[in-house]
């Protein structure tokens, strides 16, 4: 496409899609990236292992554990929650990133599919997220996982998950996470700030998607009020663990990751900001440009270093 932004030539090529999260559409696509995860590569250096989890409400769900071969254990965990707007399946490029997460920072990764909207809004996969970590720390003698050092993170909605999951963990003192990984993250429903309201013609997600999206997801709760953990960057921001929070340049979340980064350091929390520019939402699905690689290895620096802290 033809940009009227300063959007790196790499990310230009994506393209500006107005997503209607219709139910049937939800379900092509999810098949079409169901099928795209049967063709990609995955690495020979990790164990991987499928595991069942029940929800609080009964249902049940799969979570994928990565465990790098030779891993000195107990280990380090980091729970990821994949993007695609509450309602779309993981990528190829998420299962990628997550090998690497767990080969270069010497973890074990719990990658959660929890379930979508618009079948299932909030609470589900929310609860599904939360109970995702109850079973990773009483799993952790069986896993390899050492408690003292778990992290949470997610790309997108995953990162609207991933932080929800670390303020319910410090509410209800289940476990005091080492570290929370944001990356692009949804925070905030209201859909207010400048580049919320801006961005309605950038590549791959836009203001016009972003409020569909929170209709959607939040359809059980259409005329009350955001309801606890859904839009994390209104909740308490107190007493949170170390945070990396990352931006792309052109992105309608770019400002709300901006600003909850701003809020937790206000309330004392540590926070790695890695505020790229020329890019969009979504960025690091093309792994060779150069942006992405330094964020990549970015975040992976910041995995090494929150999880260095809980090292015997």
């Amino acid at each position: 496409m033809k940009s009227n932004y300063d959007i790196h030539p790499d990310f230009t090529k994506f393209p500006v899609l107005n997503f209607k999260f219709s139910p049937w559409l939800m379900w092509l696509i999810n098949l079409l990236m169901k099928l795209q995860r049967v063709f990609a590569r995955r690495s020979a250096d990790i164990a991987s292992s499928t595991h069942t989890v029940s929800s609080s409400d009964g249902s049940q769900f799969q979570v994928t554990v990565m465990t790098p071969h030779g891993l000195k254990r107990p280990a380090p965990a980091l729970l990821y929650y994949h993007g695609g707007a509450f309602a779309m399946s993981y990528a190829g490029v998420h299962l990628a990133n997550c090998e690497r997460y767990a080969l270069e920072a010497r973890c074990i990764v719990i990658f959660v599919d929890y379930r979508l909207a618009p079948k299932h809004p909030f609470p589900s996969g929310f609860e599904d997220s939360y109970a995702a970590l109850g079973w990773t720390i009483r799993e952790a003698s069986a896993l390899g996982v050492d408690c003292a050092r778990i992290a949470v993170g997610g790309d997108s909605a995953g990162g609207a998950l991933a932080a929800g999951v670390a303020h319910r963990a410090r509410d209800e003192q289940l476990l005091q996470l080492c570290a929370q990984l944001l990356i692009y993250p949804v925070l905030d429903n209201r859909c207010a700030t400048p580049s919320a309201t801006q961005f309605v013609d950038v590549p791959v997600w836009n203001a016009i998607s972003n409020r569909r999206m929170w209709e959607m997801y939040l359809s059980r709760f259409a005329n009350t009020d955001t309801p606890t953990y859904a839009a994390p960057g209104l909740d308490n921001l107190h007493e949170l663990p170390l945070t990396f929070v990352e931006t792309a340049e052109f992105d309608p979340l770019r400002d709300e990751g901006l600003n909850h980064a701003r809020a937790l350091r206000e309330r004392g929390t540590e926070v790695v900001v890695n505020e790229t520019q020329g890019t969009v939402h979504g960025y690091d699905a093309n792994s060779g440009n150069e942006i992405t690689q330094a964020s990549m290895s970015a975040r992976v620096a910041f995995l090494q270093r929150a999880f260095g802290k809980g090292a015997s």
